[in-house]
């Protein structure tokens, strides 16, 4: 096959850049010729692979016992002089979608792969309209979890998505696409990634240390002592930040230096991120015993790794909830002792098989520096302890890793589509009745079907198709009328309760086709930031304009939840559950998000007037005093302590998207524009929290 790929690329460093590295090179090496085309070129210094003279046969494999080769392309460099525009921006998107176009038809490519949504997901959408190729596209975490958050860039990764060819996504996400209206034969199952250990293994040669080291903090920074491959060496390598534990790993370090512990740590984070990490170095007085790598290209890992005694994965907090990072599995195919947080442990899909202290050490919170001390310390103790829980690390990889199925996996997906030819965009009409809620409320239609199963029957006998979240109204209004309330005894109005909510899941978790209102009548001015006096004391608060709010007699949330979130199948014991449950009035606050993460909280009647007073007509400032007055907070310290508790809870509704803070200029009214032909919030389109 000819093949071209959108996507990072060395020497973009990070896991993206890991798979779309390697997919290419296992693809080649069955003998299809794979065409790159990559802005890896032009990557910041803080994130970018050192390649030297001898990475060249790796950067653009070739095989000549099967004839397959990988070629890289790079559009040219942003020049002020030649590509300046007002406002500056380096035009990503038209730069890779010109290149893929021009690559894709001087080499006849059948398709094109495009991974990870910016830019290259909406170039290669470009390149593949202009081409005729069918475009597959396939996301990491950050992608869908983060940038497709944001209302102004997700209605084009959606216009993208429901005219791609095929979306790769993870079995349990697909619900959410379905709700973007990505049509169900469009989806295909991820092919799971795969270390390739004919490179990570035992016995990769361990690179050379004094040759690679760089000055720590600037060219005049004191080199650290000679280095000793005798002492233990600790390891750590990739991005840094407080959310992937590096600040807490050098702070424990410093712990064990004070103790009079001998070791190396050996990080390979580039010069960039190591001007970062210099003051906290020195401050935890390990800079002299601290040995900084440039980072090395894929291909180049398993020599760092074998050079480490203990390597560390710390990540703790992370806000990407997707974020299945590889670095662990590359530790234990090289066969080195791994000190990982219970964090990342959790998310492997091998966690039943990880055993603290035999072939694991297992951090539970790496902000407790106590532990994490003791942890690292308890395996530098140890060469010998060390070393055996890497052999067996190496044997659980062994069990694990299976490249060559991920590259045939791959091979057969692109073979689908090996005509060349973009599949039909007939006109597929609204789905059946019966399809649309197996979409939108499979859980409860299947428990239906089962111990009630004339009324779904009855139903779908005269019910018209439609979108999914407008038949889940219709059936959910209809079991509501027609269900005899003595069909489950006692649990009736229960069964009734978890219809309604299940109606109230399927409207958040459903785009409307049909209706085009912003998702917030204000464009976001806080970006991000904390709430606080300083950040949005005269910005407005405007809550989302499908919040809803809904009240029940049970509390259902945790009931028929599995295949409508979560891509699984539905459950059968849920009727033990159902009979279980106990009277107990709840409120839940629904919202539709952008990127259609579940936003359901459980909220009470303070904070229900906290959201109905996010309508835009009053600063954060205003509205925290009019709360204070409200609620009788008279004296300073009363003021002080309420103001610190709402702009907690306002900071909690921002984080879940149920709100964004606008500004209005007199004169001029709303930064960025209104986004409704109403004009904005005070005409009263920000949402309805009502029932």
């Amino acid at each position: 096959m000819r093949i071209c790929i959108l996507g990072k690329y060395p020497p973009i460093e990070g896991g993206v850049s890991t798979n779309t590295y390697w997919l290419p090179r296992g693809l080649a090496e069955r003998g299809h010729a794979v065409h790159v085309v990559t802005n890896g070129d032009e990557v910041e210094e803080m994130y970018r692979l050192t390649l030297e003279p001898d990475d060249w046969p790796w950067y653009e494999p070739r095989f000549e016992e099967t004839g397959g080769y990988v070629r890289v392309y790079n559009p040219d460099g942003f020049s002020r002089r030649a590509m300046g525009h007002i406002p500056e921006a380096n035009p990503f998107v038209s730069k890779l979608a010109s290149l893929a176009t021009d690559v894709i038809r001087r080499n006849a490519c059948e398709m094109i792969l495009a991974y990870y949504y910016e830019p290259y997901a909406v170039a290669g959408w470009l390149a593949s309209r202009w081409t005729g190729r069918p475009l597959i596209t396939k996301h990491a975490g950050s992608d869908l979890d983060r940038l497709f958050r944001v209302p102004d860039l997700s209605t084009a990764y959606k216009e993208m998505l429901r005219s791609a060819d095929a979306v790769v996504t993870q079995t349990r996400l697909m619900p959410r696409f379905l709700g973007f209206g990505v049509p169900r034969r469009r989806l295909v199952p991820d092919v799971a990634y795969s270390i390739p250990t004919t490179v990570f293994h035992p016995g990769a040669e361990p690179l050379d240390v004094e040759r690679l080291a760089l000055p720590l903090g600037g060219p005049d920074a004191r080199r650290p002592r000679p280095f000793d491959p005798r002492v233990p060496t600790v390891g750590v390598y990739g991005k840094i930040g407080g959310s992937k534990g590096t600040f807490d790993l050098i702070a424990s370090l410093g712990a064990l230096a004070r103790q009079g512990r001998d070791f190396n740590l050996l990080a390979m984070v580039g010069a960039a991120q190591g001007d970062i990490l210099a003051p906290e170095l020195r401050e935890a007085g390990i800079e002299e015993r601290t040995y900084l790598l440039p980072m090395l290209p894929n291909w180049k890992v398993p020599a760092f790794l074998r050079a480490c005694t203990v390597v560390c994965f710390l990540e703790r907090d992370f806000p990407v909830a997707i974020h299945g990072p590889i670095q662990p599995r590359e530790v234990f195919a090289c066969g080195r002792c791994l000190v990982l947080s219970r964090e990342i442990a959790a998310k492997q899909r091998y966690r039943d098989r990880l055993s603290p202290g035999e072939n694991i050490l297992i951090v539970e919170d790496p902000k407790d520096h106590a532990e994490l001390s003791a942890v690292i310390g308890s395996a530098l103790e140890s060469a010998d302890r060390a070393a055996g829980i890497g052999a067996r690390g190496a044997e659980l990889s062994r069990s694990l890793e299976d490249h060559g199925a991920f590259v045939r996996g791959w091979e057969e997906v692109l073979s689908r589509y090996s005509g060349g030819n973009v599949v039909s965009e007939a006109a597929e009409g609204p789905p059946s009745a019966a399809d649309a809620l197996d979409v939108s409320m499979r859980d409860i239609v299947s428990f239906l079907g089962r111990k009630c199963s004339w009324i779904v029957e009855e139903f779908l006998r005269g019910a018209p198709g439609g979108e999914p979240r407008q038949v889940a109204v219709r059936f959910s209004e209809f079991v509501a009328e027609r269900l005899p309330r003595d069909a489950f005894g006692d649990d009736t109005p229960k069964v009734l309760a978890a219809v309604r909510y299940a109606r109230a899941r399927a409207l958040a978790a459903h785009d409307p086709l049909d209706d085009h209102a912003p998702l917030f009548a204000v464009s976001d001015r806080l970006y991000g930031r904390p709430v606080s006096r300083e950040s949005a004391w005269e910005l407005r608060p405007v809550r989302g304009r499908t919040v809803r709010v809904e009240e029940f007699d049970y509390n259902v949330s945790g009931l028929f939840i599995e295949s409508s979130l979560f891509g699984q199948e539905p459950r059968s014991d849920q009727e033990e559950q159902l009979a279980r449950l106990a009277p107990e009035r709840v409120m839940v606050l629904f919202q539709r998000t952008a990127n259609l993460i579940p936003c359901e909280l459980r909220i009470d009647g303070a904070t229900r007037a906290l959201v109905d007073a996010c309508d835009g007509t009053r600063t954060t400032g205003d509205l925290v005093a009019e709360l204070c007055r409200r609620f009788g907070a008279e004296a300073d310290e009363q003021r002080e302590a309420l103001t610190g508790r709402l702009l907690a809870a306002l900071d909690g509704l921002y984080r879940a998207n149920v709100i964004v803070f606008g500004e209005k200029k007199p004169g001029w009214g709303w930064s960025g524009g209104a986004r409704s032909l109403d004009g904005g919030p005070e005409e009263g389109v920000a949402g309805s929290s009502g029932h």
